[in-house]
């Protein structure tokens, strides 16, 4: 029997020999050492070629298109600009209109506040006095207090303001303190006979005092120390509206040989020229 080592192609090599690893028995292929060194690394792809364009030149047609497009754009363009002018005007209006009829709201309630008194001043009586729906004063006060709320603030400004004016000094007078004191008497006493129902509201029924008036009597006792004001402005008050209350209430009643208000004005000051002085 012929053994199997004798036969070179019956029992062949475990390693492939020739070249390129294929075996000469079995035609098996096996990677030959190079192609196994570089299977890991990886593989350069080839670039396209990139093609260069050239720019073609702009035919009429072309040129045509694109100015009739920049028309376009710009008559869109004046167009918005027209529509955002309209748009600010019709605001501008809807805005004085506005602002208009508010002072006519407010100068209706004025009238009526003045003549009857604050039970007159409700928001049906001041609409029909505008010639508006009740409903429309809503969007401009929320009820009748905050209109109210407005006739005080604009009262308490005139005031103030009246007060603020009797300060400033005459020229060539003597005596500027005293007569600054005395042009307050006047004004205040003159403003609250010509607004009885204003001052009412604003002294008697009113929720907040009128700081502005206040702050306005202090500064006419500027002279003396700033300790010292805060009491001397509340007396000078106290006579001032105790004076007010008798212009508006007991003098229109009679009963009495009531004196002139200027010359009950005049006195009234020369009783409170002593919180000047110290």
């Amino acid at each position: 029997m012929v053994s199997k080592t004798a036969i070179p192609f019956l029992n062949p090599h475990p390693r492939p020999s020739g070249s390129k690893g294929l075996h000469r028995a079995t035609g098996v292929v096996s990677p030959a050492p190079d192609a196994a060194a570089d299977e890991g690394k990886p593989q350069a792809r080839p670039q396209p070629r990139q093609r260069q364009k050239t720019p073609k030149p702009e035919g009429p047609l072309k040129k045509k298109r694109q100015q009739q497009a920049q028309a376009e754009a710009d008559v869109e363009a004046g167009a918005g600009g027209r529509r955002a002018a309209a748009s600010s005007a019709s605001a501008q209006r809807r805005a004085a209109h506005k602002a208009d009829l508010e002072q006519r709201i407010l100068e209706a309630a004025r009238q009526l506040f003045a003549t009857q008194g604050v039970e007159a001043v409700t928001l049906r009586e001041v609409a029909a006095a505008v010639g508006y729906s009740h409903a429309t004063l809503y969007s401009f006060f929320s009820d009748k207090a905050a209109l109210l709320a407005r006739l005080v603030a604009e009262a308490q400004a005139d005031l103030s303001t009246l007060l603020a004016e009797a300060r400033v000094p005459v020229p060539q007078q003597a005596a500027a303190e005293s007569a600054a004191l005395e042009r307050a008497v006047h004004a205040y006493l003159r403003w609250a006979a010509a607004h009885p129902h204003h001052y009412r509201l604003m002294m008697l029924e009113s929720a907040a005092p009128p700081a502005a008036v206040y702050a306005a009597l202090q500064a006419l006792l500027a002279p003396r120390p700033a300790g010292e004001r805060p009491l001397r402005a509340q007396t000078l008050w106290a006579g001032l509206h105790g004076a007010a209350l008798l212009e508006i209430v007991q003098v229109p009643a009679g009963g009495l040989d009531w004196a002139g208000l200027d010359a009950r004005a005049a006195a009234l000051a020369a009783l409170l020229h002593g919180l000047l002085t110290p």
